[in-house]
């Protein structure tokens, strides 16, 4: 390859198996859709004394059709060697980044996914242009925003702050009124009708903006919401700089989860929400408004709606409700309701209120509802409401994704669960969206999500729901109010997982999780504990993942550790596997000292010395949440007389060593730079790297990854010196003459390359000869 080449490029290669070399003792794994192994028995019980109840009761074998959801494979003689065929980590840990359901509020599980998964591979000058949205505000929404807008403490600082110096970030959790105020704001420096949504998904948001601020920084207003991503206080101070050139102004909302605003001053403000009753008022009042004089009530009168709003604002049942108001959306949806029962009876608020809680599993229980009437040539029940389902489950995903989830519960789930004289028709053009999915369901086709900034006709056009909690609303109304669904939904979920799209994967593990907040005996008993005991690899990341959305709920989080760890003490190498997946997610890094020690138990274990999957959680825990705690446990492990953990540690290496450094240093690898600043980092890494180099089944890709690196340097003089002092250390003898080979090697094959240059001139003059490393 050339010198321009892309790490992304060797996707297809062994290096998305961790493992080491392919080696011909390795049995091929059955593939995903092929059956799997029965049901554990009790001579392989993977549950300790802390696992549920229910989990103690499953030594039956798994039934199909109206008995519990068939299993995804059929035992063969179990390999005690896997290949890793779930996905490569930085595919499974994209997708989940990107279709994280964290965020979103529903009423049974806690707000916020803690750390956000940030890593980016390393790229050697290849193109890395992020694909970036610029969605106009309309000037209505605008007025709208300003009409009904409460100042939050510091917005006078911070209206001095963005008129002076362009840029300004508001960090603050999800629903405390961010965009309301950010619009105020640019409102007072910009007109109305030129204020902007920047949008991304990609990682290097900012980054991208300030390369491309000539493109996309105009003399007008922008919001970038970061999400939950991470900023530094140089890529703002650019921004800044930027943007007063450009005469362009910005506010970036960012997550107070991730972003501390006293790090950031002085552009950063903590953003705390107004007063939800505070809300409540001047949103009724602006509802009311103009009622009296549309009201078909003859005693309807200013004075009556000024009363009226008084009484609500008095009211301890609205008082009581404020309290567990989630968001200040959602007391804007509140007003809502209060105003259209503005003639209503004192005495039926109740009723009301309970009808605003319950309005979008109304909702969900109208969209799945079978008609009694159904007119010649519509289209038939089983499709529609199966793609209903789809789309709800798919919130966010492309319509494609919809598509073939809907049509897979259509046509190949619900028929083994009906009884039917005939199979329901299936004409093509019966089957367009707008007679599938009803308008209700769908967000306005002009609408932008406060969230994601996204509008609903992405390219690719993507599912949208009118409200997110409504796929929320939609799986418990399928959980709870049809029993008959509930084996045809966990079937659907394990004929999901079995596909080959790593975000549809990921989103069936979600709903999945979801599910064990509804009932976790019964979703643990039936589906995740046959994934986890599973040798397709697929199924076992997906239930780690399960359990980390289920997670969420604070309730959940002891019966979700006890698990794993009743995995981690099975003597079944498939539930450890789903274990050592388990730590690698938040359920983890809640108590990192725990997990290194549970990872390093699994480690030692030579039931797993073919698999993958604790290298893959050591590496998540090193560019989420623990890299130190992280590196130090790789030194000791690469040091232990136990040769398991000592592969292990050269896996994560070899993981780790595609990564960058993050979007200020996209040509530094993430190892090197934490070494660069660090003496103690910088010898832990040559002692990894000795024995990667050395190592029976990882030499050849690790003599390839430190090729890389050393390309890189060819573009980052930091690097390149520290490059030019470390190698010779991780090259000494015995390692000296097949250094000099390679080094000849890839002096032929890049000879522009300075850092490769220089390197093997010392090495001609014998500076590798001498071993300086332990």
């Amino acid at each position: 390859m050339s010198g321009t080449e892309q790490l992304g490029a060797e996707a297809a290669a062994p290096e998305d198996v961790p493992g080491g070399e392919p080696s011909s003792e390795i049995a091929d794994e059955p593939a995903p859709g092929a059956a799997a192994p029965a049901e554990p028995g009790p001579a392989a019980a993977a549950d300790s004394p802390e696992a549920p109840a229910a989990a103690r009761a499953e030594d039956a074998p798994v039934t199909s059709g109206a008995g519990r959801v068939p299993p995804p494979e059929t035992e063969r003689a179990a390999p005690r060697r896997e290949t890793d065929e779930g996905g490569s980590f930085s595919r499974y840990q994209e997708a989940r980044q990107q279709i994280s359901l964290s965020r979103l509020s529903r009423s049974a599980v806690a707000q916020g996914g803690g750390p956000a998964f940030y890593a980016e591979q390393l790229t050697l000058g290849g193109e890395t242009r992020v694909d970036v949205q610029t969605l106009g505000v309309p000037s209505l929404t605008v007025a709208q925003q300003l009409d009904c807008h409460l100042d939050v403490d510091q917005q006078t600082q911070m209206a001095t702050r963005l008129a002076a110096q362009h840029v300004l970030l508001l960090a603050g959790k999800p629903g405390s009124g961010r965009l309301s105020t950010a619009l105020t704001l640019l409102a007072g420096c910009c007109p109305d009708d030129r204020l902007n949504i920047l949008h991304s998904e990609a990682p290097g948001f900012l980054q991208e903006v300030c390369r491309r601020a000539d493109e996309l920084l105009t003399p007008d207003g922008f919001v970038i919401d970061l999400d939950d991503r991470e900023v530094k206080l140089s890529t703002l101070e650019t921004l800044g700089h930027l943007a007063r050139t450009r005469r362009a102004f910005v506010v970036v909302l960012g997550d107070l989860a991730r972003v501390d605003p006293d790090r950031l001053r002085p552009h950063a403000f903590a953003h705390r929400r107004p007063p939800l009753g505070e809300v409540l008022a001047v949103h009724l009042r602006r509802l009311l408004a103009g009622h009296p004089g549309a009201c078909t009530d003859p005693e309807c009168s200013t004075g009556h709606t000024t009363a009226f709003t008084a009484r609500m604002l008095e009211s301890p049942q609205v008082q009581r409700t404020l309290d567990g108001a989630v968001s200040v959306r959602s007391v804007v949806e509140f007003a809502e309701v209060l105003a259209q029962s503005v003639h209503c009876e004192d005495t039926s608020l109740a009723e009301v209120i309970g009808q605003w809680r319950d309005r979008l599993r109304r909702l969900a229980k109208h969209l799945l509802r079978v008609p009694t009437e159904t007119a010649p040539g519509s289209v038939l029940d089983p499709h529609r409401q199966a793609f209903r389902i789809a789309y709800a489950f798919f919130h966010g995903l492309p319509l494609a994704d919809v598509f073939e989830a809907g049509q897979l519960l259509s046509a190949s789930v619900l028929p083994r669960y009906e009884t039917r004289e005939l199979a329901p028709a299936n004409h093509v053009f019966e089957r367009e969206l707008d007679q599938l999915i009803p308008p209700e369901m769908l967000a306005a086709a002009e609408a932008v999500d406060p969230v994601s900034g996204s509008r609903a006709d992405d390219n690719p056009r993507c599912a949208r729901l009118v409200d997110e909690e409504l796929m929320h609303a939609v799986i418990e109304v399928v959980w709870h109010d049809y029993d008959s669904l509930r084996h045809p939904l966990l079937e659907w979920l394990t004929a999901l997982v079995a596909g080959p799209l790593e975000r549809i994967r990921v989103r069936a593990a979600q709903i999945a999780g979801i599910l064990l907040s509804h009932d976790f005996d019964s979703v643990y008993r039936d589906l995740i504990r046959t994934w986890a005991g599973v040798k397709s690899a697929p199924y076992r990341q997906c239930a780690a993942l399960a359990l980390e959305m289920a997670a969420h709920d604070p309730r959940l989080v002891p019966r979700v550790r006890g698990q794993i760890r009743s995995w981690l003490s099975s003597s079944r190498w498939q539930f450890q596997d789903s274990a050592a997946r388990a730590y690698g997610t938040l359920v983890g890094a809640q108590d990192v000292p725990d997990t290194l020690w549970a990872l390093r138990e699994l480690g030692t274990r030579p039931e797993l010395a073919f698999s993958s999957s604790v290298a893959f959680s050591m590496a998540w825990l090193f560019l989420t949440v623990a890299p130190g705690p992280t590196s130090d446990a790789l030194d000791h492990w690469i040091a232990s007389d136990n040769d398991h953990p000592t592969r292990h540690a050269i896996r994560t290496l070899l993981i780790l060593s595609r990564y960058s450094a993050g979007p200020d240093h996209r040509d530094r690898p993430v190892l090197a730079d934490a070494a660069m600043t660090d003496p103690d980092r910088a010898d832990a890494l040559v002692r990894l790297w000795r024995h990667a180099l050395m190592g029976q089944h990882s030499s050849t890709r690790a003599w390839d990854l430190l090729r890389r690196w050393l390309l890189t340097g060819d573009a980052d003089k930091e690097l390149a010196a520290f490059l030019e002092a470390l190698v010779p250390r991780i090259c000494a003898r015995p390692l000296s003459l097949r250094a000099g080979f390679y080094l000849g090697m890839w002096a032929g094959r890049h000879p522009d390359s300075r850092t490769v240059r220089r390197l093997r001139h010392r090495l001609a003059k014998g500076a590798l000869a001498t071993s300086t490393a332990s």
